[in-house]
């Protein structure tokens, strides 16, 4: 490419997207990404340290879900005793990336923005999980909350799901599955 046809971009980006180029500049990955996928994942988990900064502090607890795989972890996050709803919450990250620690702060932000209980979800990444074993996984821990909403005083009489990217795709197959198998 001959330099008069690039774009200066940096020159057009906003101050505050400039003071975030500098901040991650240090623990950006080389590009195009490289390295094995536990190295990918490594990489994402620092990139994600500055974005998940700031979050709004509320009542957050941690619990093992057993599923046919074996246990998941969730995390509910807790704005207010009384919710008036519970939102599913799935991280994205092209399925081989993500966990509820490189999300944590959209998970507290929609929790407090909605007052609801957010409760995410950790899925097994891929490769070591193959297709459905993510849905399925998902699909067991929200039985496993419907069962249980009294003791971990939940309110499942209304429910939503939310993810981003990869995530909103769980969310939605996870809804759909739900639906159809008629699962309470």
């Amino acid at each position: 490419m001959k330099p008069e046809n690039k774009l200066p971009v940096l020159d057009l980006i906003s101050a505050e997207m400039k003071t975030v180029v500098n901040t991650l500049q240090p623990d950006l990955p080389p590009w195009p990404a490289t390295g094995t996928i536990a190295e990918q994942r490594q990489y994402y988990t620092l990139e994600r340290r500055f974005w998940n900064a700031g979050a709004p502090e509320m009542a957050t607890r941690a619990y093992m879900v057993p599923t046919k795989y074996g246990q998941v972890e969730t995390r509910l996050f807790c704005p207010q005793p009384d919710s008036p709803a519970t939102l599913f919450y799935l991280h994205g990250g092209g399925f081989i990336l993500g966990n509820l620690d490189t999300h944590d702060r959209i998970m507290r932000l929609l929790a407090s923005y909605s007052q609801c209980t957010v409760i995410g979800i950790d899925y097994t990444l891929s490769p070591e999980a193959r297709f459905l074993q993510a849905i399925e996984e998902i699909v067991a821990a929200c039985c496993y909350f419907h069962q249980q909403a009294e003791d971990y005083q939940i309110n499942m009489s209304r429910i939503g799901f939310a993810g981003d990217s990869a995530g909103a795709m769980l969310a939605l197959a996870s809804a759909l599955w739900l639906r159809d198998k008629q699962i309470d």
